[in-house]
Parts: C-alpha cells; sequence; structure tokens
C-alpha cells in the first residue's frame, strides 16, 4: 500500500488542485490538549517603540561575546535600550547554562511590564528544555514580541499553541544583527515589529503544487520540530500553513524528517506548505532536496511553495507566526493579510 494513500483527502473527501482550505479537525480523535488549544483566542502584542526596551536571552546554546556584544549595539542603534538576561554568558558546554536558568529568564522578561520585547540571542539546542518550567497561562497574561528562529522554532510554535500568543520567526541578536541586517530583512524585522509594516507580499521560488490558501502560519526549522512529535510538546500543523526550512542537511536526512511527519499525520489537513531556505543542503546522487520535495507532494491537495527567503539562507525575511497569510500556488506569491501587532 502507498505510504500516502487517504492522507491527501480534504474534509470533503475531494482531490483538486485549487481550493481555498480552511482550518479542519485532522484525524479521528482529537486531545483535551489540541480541544484547549483551540479554543485559545490568538493574543497580538503591542508593537515596538523606538526608546523602549529590548530584553535579550540565550534559550538554547551558549553565545559568543564579541557577536552578543555586536548584536546588542545594532539594536540601540535602532533606537532601543537593551537589557540581558542576568546568566546569557553562563556556559555548560554547548549550553547557554542551566536549564532551569534559561527559563527563569524567559518567564521574569514576560513578567515585567517595562519589557517591549524579547529577542533571542541564537539558537543551537535546549530551547525544548525550558518548556516544563514554563506555564502557558502565567506567559499568556502579557503577550510580548517575542523573536527567533531555528532551535527557537521550538518556543515559538509553543507559545502559539499554548498561549495563543503571535510569535516572529526570524533574525537573532548574535546573528543576522551581529552580521548587520541589510534590504529587505531590515525592513520586514523593524517595519513589522514597530507596526509600520502590517501587510506585504512576496514571491517565493518555485511551485510543486497550485492552490490557494488561507490560514494561519506556524513551523520553523525541519529538524527541530521533528523533534517534538511522541512528546507532550508535539506540533499541531492541523488547519496551518506548516513553513519549513533547515541549514546543513543531507538529502536523505531531510527526505527522512519528512517521511516521519508524514507518518505521524502532520503533513494531513494542512492549509498548505511553504518552504524556506534549505541552506548547504547539497544533492547526493542525483537526488536534492528539489526532487524530493517535488516527489513526496506531487499530489498533494494543497499548495506547495518552494524558495521563500526565511530561515539559514542570505536572506531572512520575518514572519509572524498566528496570523492570517494567503499562500497562492499559482503565482508563488505569500501575502500577509493582516496586522500581526496590536
Amino acid at each position: 500500500m502507498p505510504a500516502w494513500r487517504g492522507t491527501w483527502k480534504t474534509k470533503s473527501g475531494r482531490r483538486h488542485e485549487e481550493v481555498i482550505h480552511n482550518r479542519t479537525e485532522a484525524g479521528r480523535g482529537i486531545s483535551r490538549e489540541r480541544k484547549e488549544a483551540e479554543r485559545l483566542a490568538v493574543r497580538k502584542p503591542h508593537p515596538l517603540s523606538r526608546g523602549g526596551k529590548i530584553a535579550v536571552l540565550a534559550p538554547a546554546g551558549c553565545v559568543d561575546e564579541g557577536r552578543l556584544s555586536t548584536g546588542v549595539e545594532a539594536v540601540q542603534r535602532a533606537g532601543f535600550r537593551v537589557e540581558l538576561a542576568q546568566a546569557i554568558r553562563e556556559q555548560k558546554g554547548y549550553l547557554a547554562g542551566d536549564e532551569a536558568e534559561r527559563a527563569k529568564a524567559l518567564r521574569e522578561f514576560f513578567r515585567r511590564q517595562d519589557i517591549s520585547g524579547v529577542f533571542c540571542a541564537r539558537g543551537g539546542f535546549g530551547s525544548i528544555q525550558l518548556l516544563p518550567y514554563l506555564d502557558a497561562e502565567e506567559l499568556n497574561r502579557n503577550p510580548k514580541i517575542f523573536v527567533g528562529y531555528s532551535d527557537v522554532s521550538i518556543l515559538l510554535n509553543w507559545f502559539l499553541q499554548r498561549c495563543g500568543m503571535v510569535t516572529f520567526h526570524g533574525p537573532m541578536v548574535a546573528m543576522e544583527l551581529a552580521r548587520g541586517l541589510e534590504g529587505r530583512s531590515a525592513d520586514f524585522f523593524w517595519g513589522t515589529l514597530l507596526g509600520e509594516k502590517r501587510r506585504w507580499e512576496v514571491e517565493a521560488g518555485w511551485t510543486v503544487r497550485p492552490g490557494v490558501a488561507r490560514a494561519e502560519m506556524m513551523g520553523g526549522c525541519l529538524s527541530i520540530l521533528v523533534t517534538t512529535l511522541g512528546t507532550p510538546y508535539e506540533i499541531d500543523t492541523s488547519g496551518k500553513l506548516l513553513f519549513l526550512e533547515d541549514v546543513g542537511e543531507k538529502p536523505y536526512r531531510i527526505e527522512r524528517m519528512l517521511t516521519h511527519l508524514r507518518m505521524a499525520g502532520k503533513l494531513s489537513g494542512l492549509a498548505g506548505v511553504l518552504f524556506g531556505s534549505f541552506t548547504d543542503c547539497e544533492p547526493e546522487g542525483g537526488r536534492g532536496f528539489r526532487e524530493i520535495i517535488e516527489e513526496l507532494f506531487h499530489d498533494a491537495p494543497y499548495p506547495v511553495v518552494a524558495g521563500f527567503p526565511a530561515g539559514h539562507g542570505e536572506e531572512n525575511l520575518l514572519l509572524p507566526f498566528g496570523v492570517k497569510m494567503a499562500l497562492d500556488g499559482r503565482t508563488g506569491v505569500l501575502s500577509l493579510l493582516e496586522s500581526p501587532v496590536a
């Protein structure tokens, strides 16, 4: 039996190329946690204001002091005050200190009224270790702008699913901000977070499957998201536009992870799929990223578009998770339909 059999049908049972998908319940049984998540009204944070205070923390890997300082200076030049997490320079091997302390810093920044936004310094590994220490009800009381990507994808999706909070997949302080944001990356980053860029359209690279979808986006780094499967923090992709990107992964590993998502039911009941940058993922034996996704998604009943400039590539456009977006597989265009800030 083909592995994809029965997984590409929409709620109506039709298989077609051009349909606007709405949020549906996937699967026969829905857990209590998922039902609770679905009842959460998504809350938008207030936009940043120049002169406000930005908190910077390292929820995962340890941080290079030079890159951190350079990134902080970039935030200050943009017109903001910066406060670093007290233990941001701690090091526990490849981790930025003890997981309980990293979680404590995150909780404390969200409690404080004088903090306008929380920026992550870098990814690496370790964000998932914070989740047992976080209280969704507590964090939901004070929605704030929260930005990061890579390993931080874990936190972006947890905030969205468990707190009903809009989050932002984008540049980090000791990474892109330290290297210097330029062009569209700078425009999308500051423009969106300041509330100046409330709607936009961006053309991606190429269409794998046509169709049109309007839904909330979620997702992030492929190799990070698959680590949630089988845990209490498993991603819920039902009815969403799923964004995926990665770096330094061999084609067979990409195919293995996509197959894992597929067999776990995470590619069923989607509104659509958007692939971002897959940097340094060179083909092997004539089979690469493009061949893999064109084969795996060749008969998907929702739009699938690849080549969007976000993730571990030269450009890393800020993507808001949790607000309505439109993916047009006919033109390969992604559109932001509503402001991600209040």
